[in-house]
């Protein structure tokens, strides 16, 4: 998935009024666990290091967790969302959901 996707859908199944820049945050924090935890670990990096993705990171940059695990991004970000939004149940839900795909998700990126 590219960032650029993972943004529409979220939106649109999530409709909210965060600033581009707060949900990049999020991708970011959720790419940069995938890499460190998982990536870095246990399938020898990527040719460059992970730094994290900025406003001018182009839309077309495909994001680190592979189809069909790309859920995750969604996933995350709508526990983040209720987080913010100070809904604690729903926080909990789609956290523990989220943890269920990055636990089943096989990392190949080579």
């Amino acid at each position: 998935m590219t960032l650029k996707k993972a943004m529409a859908r979220f939106d649109t199944l999530y409709p909210n009024e965060l600033p581009y820049e707060m949900k990049l945050v999020w991708i970011s924090e959720l790419d940069g666990l995938v890499y460190e935890e998982i990536i870095s670990r246990y399938e020898g990096g990527l040719p460059t290091p992970f730094t994290g993705y900025i406003p001018a990171t182009p839309g077309t940059t495909d994001l680190l967790v592979p189809f069909p695990y790309d859920k995750l991004y969604l996933e995350h970000m709508a526990a983040v969302l209720e987080l913010v939004r100070g809904n604690t149940e729903r926080y909990n839900n789609a956290s523990a959901l989220a943890a269920s795909t990055l636990r089943t998700t096989p990392f190949d990126i080579n």
